[in-house]
């Protein structure tokens, strides 16, 4: 792992790591001999402010020679659930996505039952790989009813383990637990997706949503962003017409860089449907995406519905990201622009988005063969300059 450590100012400093993901993080640390003579360091959050703030409470207390080793022993004891209580309560970071922070709570609502109880220094890898095979067994559930024949996929367990790992972790860099235990995620390099809806499953899942639903399902078939980018964008910060752009900015996107992504017609018709209702009803947001002026914050439920009710298997919501990027590239769009429409700048998970189908090939082939066959331009009708 990627990591710098440097020091700020006396006693303060910072650590800057990459993760898996390849994202950086900051996290602040004290660090001082304290008045027993025993060195020091307490983790003080990822904002500089709060840091310094910190740093003049620990002063503070070394000057007052309090006993540091009193406040491990309070926390020893925390339950997996005690600490993801103060977790969601006091450590989120506040640049985090709130798609991000759903994720997490569906994570932790799925690992509760097996380690809500169990003591932070009482998870082992021989309990994190219990829980895998336990959790391999269970099946899909929907809206509370069981989805026969389907079990829980492995991405799924991966995110549920990999919300544990990070918050025993987050536990042994606060001190709570002297050595978090090592999980090790098998890789999902290998269990790539290749699912796409097809135009049929397209038209199926409009047909049976409403059109609220319609119009957001509409969006990430056009755009290919994911669900989180196109639900929050607004008119005055992100909509340019005049240029005909959908713009995020570097913040917005979980590539940390800025996009522009092409309004098609399909979209413009959309967004101006979208303006007309707006104007007539009145919107309480700058949010684009609104149902009866309200903005829309999620349409899982109306797509897992109506996918239920066209009788189609194995589609998730961000299936439509792959769909549009492939789409794109069948229509022989260079992959450079694609990349810079979609966000992509690594070849490699580019790539694993382009999922060709033979669908893609036959019409491709079709309209090659169309264009080698069609009757050559008269050379009296070609206007010479």
């Amino acid at each position: 792992m990627n990591q710098t450590f440097e020091r700020i100012e006396k006693h303060l400093y910072c650590r800057q790591y990459q993760t898996a993901g390849g994202e950086w993080s900051t996290l602040y640390y004290v660090r001082f001999k304290d008045w027993n003579g025993k060195h020091r360091a307490f983790p003080v959050g990822s904002e500089l402010k709060t840091a310094r703030e910190e740093l003049r409470v620990y002063e503070a207390r070394n000057i007052r020679r309090e006993d540091f080793d009193a406040d491990k022993e309070v926390k020893h004891g925390l339950t997996f659930s005690e600490w993801a209580a103060i977790y969601f309560r006091d450590k989120i970071d506040p640049e985090k996505r709130a798609g991000g922070i759903d994720r997490e709570k569906r994570s932790f609502k799925a690992l509760e039952p097996f380690f809500g109880a169990m003591e932070l220094s009482a998870v082992t890898r021989s309990k994190v790989m219990e829980y895998r095979a336990r959790r391999g067994q269970d099946p899909i559930v929907r809206r509370g009813k069981i989805v026969q024949g389907k079990r829980l996929s492995f991405a799924t367990i991966n995110r549920e383990l990999a919300f544990l790992r990070f918050l025993l972790n987050l536990a042994e860099d606060d001190g709570i637990i002297e050595r978090a235990p090592k999980i090790k995620l098998p890789t999902e390099k290998d269990r790539k997706r290749d699912r796409i809806a097809s135009d049929d499953e397209y038209q199926a899942l409009l047909g049976y949503m409403r059109r609220p639903a319609q119009r957001v399902l509409i969006g990430l078939f056009e755009t290919a962003t994911r669900v989180n980018e196109l639900l929050r964008i607004k008119w005055d910060q992100h909509v340019d017409e005049k240029a005909g752009f959908i713009r995020l900015k570097a913040d917005e996107t979980k590539e940390k860089k800025p996009r522009s992504i092409p309004i098609s017609p399909a979209l413009k018709g959309v967004l101006n449907e979208l303006k007309a209702e707006q104007r007539k009803i009145g919107s309480i947001s700058n949010r684009v995406f609104t149902n009866n002026g309200r903005p829309i914050l999620s349409i899982r439920t109306a797509f897992e519905l109506a996918r239920e009710k066209a009788d189609i298997q194995d589609l998730h919501l961000h299936d439509f990201r792959h769909t549009a990027i492939t789409r794109w590239s069948a229509m022989g769009i260079p992959r450079e622009i694609v990349m810079a429409a979609s966000g992509h700048h690594s070849i490699q998970i580019h790539d694993g988005y382009v999922n060709i189908k033979e669908k893609h090939i036959t019409d491709a082939f079709s309209i090659a063969t169309a264009l080698q066959h069609s009757k050559p331009v008269e050379s009296t009708s070609v206007v010479s300059y």
